[in-house]
């Protein structure tokens, strides 16, 4: 893997962490302890918090989208560049719908994550109801996660004949007692 490549990735897993971190933090643990307080002081803390942690969820956003989309190009440029499959690796492997489905589900996610720390009247109803659309997103980025390491297992390319450089697996015999 070259440098640029590996750093690419860092980012997005960087990034992920980042956001779905906040995601378990503010439901799981935010959530319950602001319940025990007024809410006047339930409201400034929110504030407070919205502020803080706005610039995270909008450079998360920017780190996911920008690495993702570069991790993609590159790796679709290296499929096609070392004719996995003569060109049909992508088809067999059903690899464009996942990113499709990865990508549409990324969206959803921004989506509730912007509304979640936004302040805007046309997102207040996802406000109005924290815990259940940070559940929902957290959620969804679990779908993601679980679809992405899905995704890396199909990065092992074609299986080729010895002839064309593939690898003989030898049996090795296991004494038994």
């Amino acid at each position: 893997m070259d440098p640029t490549t590996l750093l690419l990735r860092w980012a997005h897993i960087l990034a992920a962490i980042v956001a779905m971190g906040g995601l378990v933090f503010a439901r799981y643990g935010l959530l319950p302890a602001l319940a025990e307080v007024d809410e006047s002081t339930r409201d400034r803390i929110h504030e407070a918090i919205r502020r803080r942690w706005l610039p995270w969820v909008i450079g998360a956003i920017t780190v996911l989208l920008a690495s993702g989309l570069a991790n993609f190009l590159i790796f679709n440029g290296r499929v096609k560049a070392e004719g996995w499959a003569d060109g049909a690796w992508m088809r067999q492997t059903s690899y464009h719908a996942l990113f499709g489905a990865k990508f549409l589900l990324a969206m959803v996610v921004f989506y509730f994550a912007s509304a979640l720390v936004g302040r805007g009247a046309g997102t207040q109803w996802v406000r109005n109801d924290r815990a259940k659309w940070l559940s929902v997103t957290l959620g969804l980025s679990l779908a993601i996660v679980l679809l992405s390491g899905w995704m890396r297992q199909l990065h092992t390319g074609p299986n080729l004949p010895l002839a064309d450089g593939g690898v003989r697996i030898e049996e090795i015999e296991i004494e038994r007692k």
